[in-house]
């Protein structure tokens, strides 16, 4: 099922960039696998969450290996489902990670965090309460 244009429109230009549901998780609930699109959101939010704290250790300890590899599975992810300017500061996480010096590594998970929330508000923003963000009811 089709997500709520009147929903949409609602939330706002600046969430549109957050999170915008693929075409392959659309195509899925119209087919009506509701269901699933909900787990693979659920799930993505879940990783993802324990994926920036392992970034954020890496990123503390000077680890850029760990950091780089965590960045490049998150944006993975997040292109997934769709949250393409969070996998868009992954990439320049990855980019930076390879440096020899990566100075601006801990300003960028700072924005990684602050757009993975973005992110998480826009899933329960389009989805409704009590649905930890996860598009449901022809949503």
């Amino acid at each position: 099922m089709p997500l709520d244009k009147t929903m949409e429109s609602n939330i706002g230009s600046e969430f549109h960039d957050a999170w915008v549901l693929p075409a392959a998780l659309r195509q899925l609930q119209e087919c009506g696998e509701t269901t699933l699109v909900e787990e693979l959101i659920a799930i993505f939010q879940t990783d993802t969450a324990v994926r920036l704290e392992s970034l954020a250790r890496a990123v503390a300890a000077d680890d850029y290996t760990t950091a780089r590899q965590e960045a490049h599975t998150i944006k993975g992810s997040a292109l997934q489902v769709g949250a393409v300017r969070f996998a868009d500061v992954c990439r320049q996480m990855e980019m930076e990670a390879r440096k020899p010096d990566p100075a601006d590594l801990a300003p960028l998970l700072h924005t990684a965090v602050r757009n993975f929330n973005e992110v998480r508000g826009v899933f329960a923003a389009r989805c409704g309460p009590g649905t930890n963000g996860s598009p449901h009811n022809g949503q």
